[in-house]
């Protein structure tokens, strides 16, 4: 079985795979996990035990007819009500062959309330041969109608042996690992970006830089920092989450009032504001 291969959250697995063994396997599921703990990959390992393929390129691609993928749309990633009724209208059939189909549905967090709704029937009335498969980084905002009609299944950081010996396998230097867990502790889908991409790393080392900047309540030198994401949204938003996994790893006072800043204003940036203004400000308050 594939799930077996993914690192940690073994409980889980073993309920989750004696489930599909016995027949028992419910057919909506919530998996939940922050950033980083792999709760997509996780959904597409699972989905390929359902159908009974090994092929998880193939379904990631959307090559596989018995598995259907729902993603959001644009950058806010808002999965809109047409998509929920074009799978509605799909499964509204049964397989010609009796074959298990499984839907997932990644980061089920950016329904609306009409794609939400729209999912509901089906979750109430499913049908024998339909899995449902909902994964999320934030349980709290999906709506309790939908987690009522789900199995709902939390993954865990995997314990730091088993991180440890994930990046052995995969011929990792295990010196720039430790490094990393130092910030994004056992996450083990943040340390691989850290490490395969240089301008993710890059982004890592500014909000190490802020940190320091913040514990020395400099707030020239950091908004001199941040004026250099005045035209990258984007890497804004993730120098931010990266600053909040800093300040989770070195509690103290001004550390929990930086991730209240945090917090702020990574719900401002979602907005459409004036960039350079919305770092200002950011730099005043996050240094106070």
């Amino acid at each position: 079985m594939l799930l077996s291969t993914f690192t940690g959250n073994n409980g889980i697995k073993e309920s989750l795979l004696g489930a599909l063994a016995s027949g028992r396997l419910s057919h909506g599921l919530l998996l939940c996990g922050e950033k980083g703990m792999g709760v997509n990959y996780f959904a597409l390992l699972l989905a390929a035990d359902i159908i009974g393929s090994t092929d998880i390129d193939g379904i990631t691609a959307g090559k596989s007819p018995l598995v259907q993928i729902v993603r959001g749309e644009g950058a806010s990633g808002l999965i809109r009500v047409d998509k929920i009724r074009q799978i509605n209208e799909n499964v509204s059939y049964s397989s010609i062959n009796g074959e298990k189909r499984v839907i997932i549905i990644e980061n089920c967090e950016n329904f609306n309330q009409n794609s939400a709704n729209a999912l509901l029937k089906n979750l109430e009335e499913p049908k024998d041969d339909i899995t449902y498969i909902l994964t999320t980084t934030n349980a709290r905002s999906i709506l309790a109608t939908i987690r009522s009609r789900c199995a709902v299944y939390t993954l865990t950081a995997p314990t730091r042996r088993q991180t440890l010996d994930y990046f052995c396998s995969q011929g990792s230097d295990i010196q720039a690992v430790e490094s990393l867990m130092a910030v994004y502790g056992e996450n083990i889908g943040k340390i691989s970006s850290a490490l395969n991409s240089e301008k993710r790393y890059a982004v890592l080392q500014d909000a190490v830089t802020l940190f320091d900047y913040i514990s020395k309540e400099d707030t020239y030198q950091a908004a001199r920092l941040c004026y250099g994401y005045n035209k990258r949204k984007d890497d804004l938003k993730m120098m931010m989450d990266d600053l909040r996994d800093i300040c989770h790893r070195n509690l103290s006072e001004k550390s929990i009032q930086a991730i209240n800043t945090v917090q702020k204003y990574t719900e401002i940036l979602q907005m459409n504001v004036n960039l350079n203004l919305m770092i200002e400000n950011f730099a005043v308050e996050i240094t106070k």
